[in-house]
């Protein structure tokens, strides 16, 4: 089973919102569609994921604290945030109703069937 796309993809700012884009893993398989999602600094059970449709995933998770850039390394940018958000459009139709995740770490994995 060969990988047919794989992408990285990093992160988004709003600072209104005090959200980030997290940082996430993209993996179309023949199957199935895999995401793995940095969450750090988040309780599982504020995370909150849907499909809107069948091209799309969304995930928004809250922290369980303000999390400060500095704190993170960065030295360019000033600010915090308190939630995490994406909207992340798939290449493929999935099958949204079979929708699996799982959480471990601060990472989100996410598996969703390929539409046959």
């Amino acid at each position: 089973m060969g990988a047919e796309f794989a992408s990285f993809h990093g992160s988004g700012w709003n600072v209104a919102a005090g959200c980030i884009e997290p940082l996430y893993n993209m993996f179309v398989a023949a199957n199935e569609v895999v995401l793995t999602i940095d969450l750090p600094y988040v309780n599982p059970k504020q995370i909150r994921l849907k499909c809107p449709s069948i091209d799309f995933i969304e995930i928004l998770a809250k922290t369980s604290r303000k999390i400060t850039f500095r704190e993170l390394g960065l030295k360019h940018r000033h600010g915090e945030f308190t939630c995490y958000h994406a909207r992340i459009r798939i290449p493929v139709q999935v099958n949204e109703k079979k929708i699996a995740s799982k959480f471990k770490r601060g990472v989100l994995e996410v598996r969703v069937p390929r539409v046959k």
